[in-house]
């Protein structure tokens, strides 16, 4: 589709009749698209490597299409996180300069994190399996007495286990 600048409006036009300069931006744009396409969020479940395999690929696109004006790929990759690693982020930012970070760095750090994250899954899921619940039953009689309270049909209860 491009714009007719007689009637203002969007015509079609066949590939074949686009000129070079038209031909290169519309593959422009369509790598856009699927970079725009790349970046949507993945599952929480998503690992650091599979994430920053995404990410760099997503860096790799927008290089090639001279769009990449961030040079700031750590401050990127930590807003892109699921929200289960909140914390994390926050603690580097506070800790760590992220002008002079080295992407590599933080990746590391990232992987022993999750390696925690997934050691605590693990033990908490084996700390669930091993409590056991007890519960105690109650049994409530209502017994008569034979004092004097009795004779005014007062009743007291007394607990049995």
């Amino acid at each position: 589709m491009m714009d007719d600048p007689e009637t203002k409006m969007e015509v079609e036009i066949p590939y074949e009749l686009l000129k070079d300069n038209q031909k290169k931006q519309l593959g422009k744009n369509n790598e856009a698209k699927m970079t725009l396409y790349n970046a949507l969020p993945c599952k929480d479940e998503e690992t650091i490597d599979s994430g920053f395999t995404r990410f760099n690929a997503i860096v790799t696109s927008l290089k090639s299409l001279e769009e990449d004006s961030s040079k700031n790929h750590v401050r990127n990759f930590l807003c892109a996180l699921p929200l289960k690693w909140r914390a994390k982020v926050t603690a580097i930012e506070e800790a760590k300069d992220l002008a002079t970070l080295p992407l590599d760095e933080l990746i590391g750090n990232l992987k022993v994190y999750e390696m925690i994250l997934e050691n605590d899954g693990v033990a908490s899921k084996t700390t669930k399996e091993k409590v056991k619940s007890l519960a105690l039953k109650a049994k409530v009689t209502i017994e008569q007495t034979s004092n004097d309270s009795d004779s005014q049909g007062l009743k007291e209860g007394v607990i049995k286990m």
